[in-house]
């Protein structure tokens, strides 16, 4: 037989060569080289461009002189300050932008989508058109309408709105009368009653009834002329009266035959209406007010706003020593508390007791740093000489230096209202251009919209069994939020919710169609008078990729302290 032999595959390549791993590898390598090339190419040629034009990038221009203003800058910065220090100054602005925004934003946008779960209707169609109108309109649209629309319809600095209006102002004494005077009846009687039960509901209604009927008859009294029926008059035989009490008693007689569900109303109200016509006609409730004289502490005009100035003296440091005490000790009970509930099952109000330990620290160290003696006298400034008068009488005068304040001052802080000279220009108080606030109120509209909805998906994500057997449980509201909804609801919104806070981040660049000086604005303008564009844009760039990363690395630690740890 006839052998035939084994047949052999003829191959010029190496097998090595034939592996699609090795095959993959080359195949990236050679793309990378290919990119490299391109790319150190484009830079070749560009460096060549710039060198004949003498721009070599570089970052020796940061040292040169500016030689130009900007309106949002500290006092350091002058035109004489350098490149590197203009920069400096975007910057700054815009972190006043993005962390101001951030915070706000999120209040704004939990509140609006809570309110898109409200069940009144009108709430819920309100939020939903809030939300619909602002995420589907531009934001430079917004803007535009914040800073051209809004803010250059305000009056002139001379004549600017005032908040509140200076003037005289009278509060009764009578509301805090009448706040005690539930709150006693609430501890001594109602709280023992059922929430449905008819007498507290009558009570309750009667206590209102009488007040609102109280302060009607004053309002009368001091507003309709000839009214009959004076305070403390207290005559039995008049006409008015013996009319009132005789038609009171009539509806207090109706009462009787309304429908069970409302008789306890009705009593209330009928009854209710009649002792507070008796108090005021016999003179027993008070008629007395405390006269405040009101001064405007926020100014609105078409140059933005003025608040007032926070000065901080050198008391504050001993009190902030209280106030850190005062928190060590509320994050200490708040760990005790917590295990005592874990173990007992006993509810312990911790943020009542939180609450209370850290306001309390915080006034008691108030009252403590301002024991220290102060000197008698000063030396100040006046006519042009100084002077050595009392402390007191420098104070009252308005004689103190911003630097005296800080100094002498018995407080940890010192809050100065705002104050404008004969020019109108304000020589005391903060004040905030009205290119800075349209970009925040535009970026905090419009960035609150699409976290509105985040939260409103977050909470609807929480399956409703597990809310009804939270309840069933007897978990008050406070504790179904705490510990069945907002856990969950958190794993599903935080991570878009941190997408939005990068969107505002990088929406702020958009302050440049204002003219607000934000990084992107100042470091065009110094890239227009140094012809350093690539560095200024690698400037601009690595900003923004440093906050941005900063933002991501804080979300992603948020995130996974509310996701769930599996084994």
């Amino acid at each position: 037989m006839a052998e035939t032999a084994p047949s052999q595959t003829n191959s010029v390549l190496p097998s090595v060569l034939r592996d699609i791993r090795v095959l993959q590898a080359i195949g990236q390598i050679v793309f990378v080289i290919l990119v490299l090339l391109i790319f150190s190419q484009l830079i070749s040629t560009a460096s060549t461009e710039l060198r004949a034009r003498n721009l070599t990038p570089n970052f020796a221009f940061l040292d040169l002189r500016a030689g130009f203003d900007i309106s949002e800058s500290p006092d350091w910065y002058t035109s004489n300050s350098k490149f590197g220090e203009a920069i400096l100054v975007g910057i700054i602005n815009t972190l006043r932008i993005v962390s101001i925004g951030l915070v706000l934003t999120t209040i704004l946008g939990v509140l609006v989508g809570v309110l898109l779960l409200s069940s009144n209707y009108l709430i819920r169609t309100i939020s939903r058109a809030y939300v619909e109108l602002l995420r589907n309109t531009p934001l430079l649209v917004q803007i535009f309408v914040w800073y051209f629309i809004i803010f250059f319809s305000l009056p002139p600095v001379s004549e600017a709105l005032t908040l509140p209006a200076e003037g005289v102002f009278f509060v009764s004494l009578r509301l805090p009368f009448y706040l005690l005077l539930y709150l006693f009846i609430r501890s001594l009687y109602l709280r023992k009653m059922p929430s449905d039960s008819p007498y507290r509901v009558g009570v309750q209604t009667a206590f209102l009834a009488a007040v609102v009927l109280i302060e009607l008859a004053f309002y009368l009294h001091y507003h309709a002329p000839g009214w009959p029926l004076r305070y403390g008059s207290g005559q039995l035989s008049h006409p008015g009266f013996l009319a009132y009490a005789g038609l009171s008693a009539l509806l207090i007689a109706a009462a009787w035959f309304a429908p069970s569900k409302w008789r306890a109303l009705a009593f209330g109200l009928t009854i209710g209406q009649l002792v507070g016509g008796v108090l005021f006609y016999f003179g027993v409730i008070f008629d007395a007010a405390i006269r405040l004289e009101l001064y405007p502490v926020a100014f609105l005009s078409i140059r933005g706003a003025a608040f007032p100035e926070l000065l901080v003296t050198t008391r504050l440091a001993e009190w902030l020593a209280f106030l850190g005490l005062g928190v060590v000790l509320s994050i200490g009970m708040w760990v005790w508390f917590g295990r005592i509930t874990e173990n007992t099952g006993r509810t312990i109000p911790r943020e009542l007791y939180v609450a209370a330990t850290i306001i309390g620290f915080a006034v008691i160290g108030w009252l403590l740093v301002g024991i220290e003696p102060l000197p008698q006298t000063i030396s100040v400034e006046q006519d042009g000489e100084m002077v050595v008068i009392p402390l007191d009488e420098a104070a009252a005068e308005n004689l103190l230096t911003e630097e005296d304040l800080q100094q002498y001052s018995r407080t940890p802080l010192v809050v100065r209202m705002p104050e404008q000279n004969r020019f109108g220009r304000f020589v005391v108080g903060t004040e905030i251009s009205p290119e800075y606030m349209a970009l925040l109120l535009a970026l905090v509209v419009y960035t609150s919209a699409f976290i509105a909805e985040i939260v409103r998906a977050g909470i609807q994500a929480v399956p409703h069994g597990q809310i009804e057997a939270a309840r069933a449980l007897g978990l008050n509201q406070r504790q179904l939020l705490s510990m069945v909804i907002l856990p969950q609801a958190l794993r599903v919104i935080v991570p878009p919710m941190g997408n939005q806070y990068l969107n505002l981040s990088k929406n702020s660049s958009l302050a440049v169609g204002i003219g607000f000086a934000d990084i992107f604005t100042t470091s065009t303008t110094v890239m227009n008078q140094s012809g350093q564009t690539i560095t200024g844009f690698l400037i601009v760039m690595t900003f923004y990729l440093t906050v941005s990363l900063f933002i991501s690395a804080v979300m992603n630690w948020v995130n996974s302290r509310f996701q769930l740890v599996t084994r």
